[in-house]
C-alpha cells in the first residue's frame, strides 16, 4: 500500500497482518510531516489487526487441542482474557 487513502487523509485501512506490514513498510518512503500524518491512524488499526491475529492464533491453539485454561496457563493470562478475545475478534472472512 503506497500513499492510498480511504477517505479524508487516512491511509487505505489494512484488514490483515499483510496488509499491515505492507502499509508499515510503506511508510520509510514518505517524507516525514507526510508519514507522521499516516502513522497516527495507523496506530489504531494496527492494534485491531493484531487483536485479531491473536484471536486466530487462540483458535489454532484450541483447533489443535490445547483448552482455554491449558491456552491461559502457557500465555500466563486469564482464561476470560481468552474467551474475551474469541468473543470480541470473529473469524475475518476472506475478502
Amino acid at each position: 500500500m503506497s500513499a492510498n487513502r480511504a477517505h479524508s487523509g487516512g491511509p487505505t485501512s489494512p484488514k490483515t497482518l499483510s496488509e499491515l506490514v505492507t502499509a508499515l513498510t510503506a511508510l520509510a518512503g514518505l517524507p516525514p510531516v507526510e508519514r507522521a500524518r499516516q502513522i497516527k491512524p495507523l496506530i489504531d488499526l494496527a492494534k485491531s489487526v493484531l487483536a485479531h491475529e491473536r484471536a486466530n492464533a487462540f483458535r489454532e491453539a484450541l483447533a489443535a487441542g490445547l483448552s482455554q485454561a491449558e491456552l491461559a496457563r502457557q500465555l500466563d493470562i486469564s482464561r476470560s482474557k481468552v474467551s474475551d478475545a474469541l468473543r470480541d475478534y470473529p473469524v475475518r472472512l476472506a475478502e
